[in-house]
């Protein structure tokens, strides 16, 4: 079971009263004044603290504005109902601008974890500080610079990279090169020196870091460093597959042997409105305290008729529901409606506000990292096919068998078994960029995308607030 260690709100009340004639000295209300803030343990774990915070998209726009930018443009979902519809169809219209409201607070919330971090990093030089703090904290930093980054990178390409907090803040965009370079260097060092179990629930460790990298390289074709990295992964033997694939999102077995980085998530603190954002007003909740919003979130009955009659994880699928307004049976399979339940309902929520955490990354996911990389370069093995079975055997589908494919078509299995696998946990964008058919099955669909699409736009008020920052491509 989780505890949630980061909802701590470092506030600094610093009151001055300014006079005609001269200044007052300054009457600091904190426990954590300017002088103990970056010289004491205690001030930097707060920071520490508030880097995690931000990096867990700890705000309500942030914690559920990445599952859709992974998931709408790449067909898997689409949505309508409530203020957020416009926002929702312009992800599925491919008529997104550098204004939409859900880039701003991804990047946001990420540059901030990456200036909290910085400030740690600046001030760990200390003679009173232990030796094991310092290495501790400073893995901890370069992990959470790792992970921003790497999620930035997803979105927007090349980046500015703040190194340290006396970085010019008017940085330009260093080179692709640069970035996916320091992104490998962040978290190279950070698996160096993390500790191989995280000091609490939700915070890196070694197995974390390692899981980030090697999906990095997965998603930047670098084949066999994401086969080896994945293997590590499994080599520690700290994760393995649950046997029933609903357990794996049960909200009363959060922390389970599966789940390798998830962000913490509490209801009447830093909570998350997934749920709140799937399910109409009249849908039968099970829970009083629950509420949802006007906007739903729906699944394409191509996909949910997919599944094999024994694949288990179409049960995270609602096809029909009774209205608790009419009474009468609503039939979502059979008009596109039919909607994602991966996360359960929390009967601890707070109105649409629920604390289930936000999983990242799966041992599954490890798992087909490795395959895909391993098929990529070497075509069809009998690893590679026991590696794609041992997620099938779980779900109840029948087993692949190796004589049946040949590296292209085998390609293409990984890409299906992953959105069956993972279907509306964020991935879906990133895998079809990685195998290069979100722009033509963008077009297929009627969409008028086009190649410059596989990033999204730097925000605007970015722009405006940095000369020095270049817009992508096409926008």
């Amino acid at each position: 079971m989780k505890t949630y260690h980061y909802k701590i709100v470092l506030i600094l009340m610093l009151t001055s009263l300014m006079g005609c004639e001269e200044r007052l000295e300054e009457e600091v209300f904190s426990e954590l004044s300017p002088s103990t803030l970056f010289t004491s343990e205690q001030g930097l774990n707060s920071l520490l603290n508030a880097a995690y915070s931000y990096s867990h998209r700890s705000g309500d726009d942030e914690s559920w504005s990445p599952y859709y930018l992974g998931t709408m443009p790449a067909g898997e979902v689409w949505g309508a109902g409530g203020s957020i519809e416009s926002a929702w169809q312009s992800l599925i219209d491919y008529t997104w601008d550098s204004n939409h409201g859900q880039l701003i607070p991804v990047w946001i919330v990420y540059f901030s974890s990456i200036r909290d971090a910085n400030l740690v990093l600046d001030n760990l030089d200390n003679d009173s500080f232990s030796d094991d703090y310092k290495q501790r904290t400073e893995a901890e930093v370069h992990f959470l610079r790792g992970w921003a980054y790497s999620e930035l990178y997803k979105l927007f390409g090349r980046l500015p990279l703040y190194q340290s907090s006396t970085d010019d803040p008017l940085l330009p965009r260093s080179s692709d090169e640069e970035t996916r370079a320091f992104i490998e260097q962040e978290l190279l060092e950070a698996i160096a020196t993390l500790p191989t179990e995280p000091m609490a629930f939700g915070r890196a460790s070694q197995g974390v870091a390692m899981s980030v990298l090697a999906k990095f390289y997965l998603n930047t074709k670098q084949w066999q460093k994401a086969a080896d990295m994945s293997l590590h992964v499994m080599n520690l033997g700290l994760y393995s597959l649950l046997p029933n694939y609903s357990d794996v999102f049960d909200i009363s077995n959060e922390g389970n042997a599966e789940v390798i980085w998830a962000l913490p998530k509490n209801a009447a603190g830093a909570g998350q409105f997934m749920n709140a954002l799937i399910f109409p007003p009249d849908y039968p909740r099970p829970f009083p305290n629950n509420s949802v919003f006007a906007a739903r979130t729906y699944l394409f009955d191509d996909f949910v008729n997919s599944f094999e009659a024994t694949d288990t994880r179409s049960s995270r699928i609602i096809t029909e529901w009774e209205s608790t307004a009419t009474g009468q049976l609503v039939m979502g399979l059979g008009n596109d409606q039919s909607h994602p339940y991966k996360l359960p309902f929390d009967p601890n929520a707070v109105g649409p506000s629920a604390g289930n955490d936000i999983v990242v990354i799966r041992y599954a996911d490890i798992l087909l990292t490795r395959a895909e990389a391993l098929n990529e370069l070497n075509g069809p093995t009998q690893e590679v096919i026991d590696l794609i079975n041992e997620v099938r055997n779980r779900a109840g589908a029948t087993p692949l068998i190796l004589g049946s494919f040949n590296k292209d078509s085998l390609r293409d299995a990984i890409l299906r078994e992953r959105e069956w696998e993972f279907y509306f946990e964020g991935n879906a964008r990133e895998d079809q960029i990685r195998h290069g058919v979100m722009i033509s099955r963008a077009q297929a669909r009627g969409k008028n995308a086009q190649e410059f699409h596989v990033l999204y736009p730097i925000p605007q008020r970015e722009l405006d607030a940095n000369s020095n920052l270049e817009q992508n491509a096409g926008y």
